[in-house]
């Protein structure tokens, strides 16, 4: 049997039970090199003062400054939080540059304690913004392989912006390969940076938890009706998901197909003006908002619903996209980034940015039309999680057989 890699994850996206949700799709992506690798997880935490009293994220204080999560041992060196409500949304990647700073003075110890102790064959960065500079010393003073995964917006925002930009070209520079979700991204960093080695390499779904299983039962579990077309959403209610559009088309749509729902998954500082705007439509019958749940929930809401909308305004490759086609479900989604690279005429329509007319269209059209659920099941497999694990060891192991 051959010896395991040991493999030094570096992110700010990881889930705790106090938020089981954030960042799943990296804990998935882990849970399948288990096979092949033995793995430590860096995840700097904001400190919280235990105070009940006017303090929002006093869950957030109960975090340990180490914990398994699936078995993986998790550290979360502790640093000075601004709080986020302080900073408008334009002025995000400046908090998040400082945030990355305060992070990185907190996270030295811990890091190279875990290097010297524990000898690393690789180090991974998921992200290239706050784990920057944790990142780049680390390959510095201990001559680490060092591969960096890029998501999105640290390529399509921060990338571009100033003085983010300080932070993410510079690990992207350091690192001797590039992770992209898709061809797209790396597209776009490559009119930065040149030179560079650069994978392909999506997270995937888990094919063995999202399956096609009977749409009825699925109904009659979640107590939704079995005679209405479905149409769902998941994600976080934020600007750059586009939910207002897809709110914005369902008004056109009502207007030919009577009989339809849209349940909406998720949450996030939008949700308050999404609901008033439905609510201003008329649609208040035809959309819900089930709020945040938990992922191992998502299966059955896939199961139940015909057809999945995605009308993001930028995007990685959406992992969530690859559970529908997994769960046998066609999808809409807008044709941005790398989504163009997943959906194809066979899985479902895509449909331009910020255009609900379009988007009614395209939903009507979806859900009368006959899909060929094995051409469905057949693209999800090219973006599961197994697959995606066995591509990055591979990339691990060419890494362990060269001297960097």
């Amino acid at each position: 049997m051959n010896k395991k890699i040991k493999l030094l994850v570096i992110t700010h996206m990881f889930p705790t039970k106090f938020n089981p949700i954030a960042g799943i799709f990296l804990l998935n992506q882990l849970n399948e090199l288990k096979k092949y690798c033995d793995i430590k997880v860096i995840f700097p935490y904001a400190y919280v003062p235990q105070i009940k009293t006017f303090n929002p994220y006093y869950r957030f204080s109960k975090v340990q400054s180490k914990e398994r999560v699936d078995g993986i041992e998790v550290y979360h060196p502790k640093y000075f939080m601004i709080p986020r409500m302080l900073f408008k949304l334009k002025l995000l990647h400046f908090y998040l540059v400082i945030e990355s700073i305060l992070s990185y003075f907190t996270s030295k110890k811990t890091a190279d304690k875990i290097v010297e102790s524990w000898n690393p064959d690789i180090i991974h960065l998921h992200g290239s913004l706050n784990e920057s500079l944790l990142g780049r010393r680390l390959k510095r003073k201990y001559k680490k392989p060092l591969l960096v995964t890029t998501y999105g917006d640290d390529i399509n925002r921060y990338l571009e912006q100033i003085p983010s930009s300080f932070l993410v070209g510079p690990a992207l520079k350091a690192s001797d390969a590039i992770i992209c979700q898709s061809k797209s991204l790396q597209n776009e960093i490559e009119k930065h940076i040149s030179g560079k080695k650069f994978y392909i390499i999506p997270m995937g779904a888990l094919l063995d938890k999202f399956k096609p299983k009977d749409k009825n039962n699925a109904r009659k579990f979640l107590n939704f009706p079995k005679n209405k077309k479905i149409i769902l959403f998941v994600g976080h209610l934020f600007e750059r998901k586009g939910v207002e559009y897809l709110i914005g088309a369902l008004k056109l749509v009502i207007k030919k197909e009577k009989d339809i729902i849209c349940y909406v998954i998720g949450s996030g500082h939008s949700e308050s003006k999404l609901k008033k705007m439905a609510s201003d439509l008329g649609l208040k019958d035809y959309i819900k908002f089930l709020g945040q749940k938990k992922h191992g929930d998502l299966p059955a809401y896939m199961d139940a619903c015909d057809i999945f909308v995605l009308p993001s305004l930028s995007e990685g490759l959406p992992v969530v996209l690859c559970e529908s086609l997994a769960s046998g479900k066609p999808v809409v989604a807008t044709k941005v980034a790398g989504t163009p690279e997943l959906v194809t005429k066979d899985v479902g329509f895509l449909v331009r940015p910020k255009d609900s007319n379009d988007l009614s269209k395209k939903i009507i059209l979806a859900l009368n039309k006959k899909w060929d659920r094995e051409k469905l099941l057949k693209r999800a497999k090219d973006f599961s999680v197994s697959r995606s694990a066995k591509r990055l060891v591979e990339v691990y192991n060419s890494f362990l057989k060269q001297d960097i």
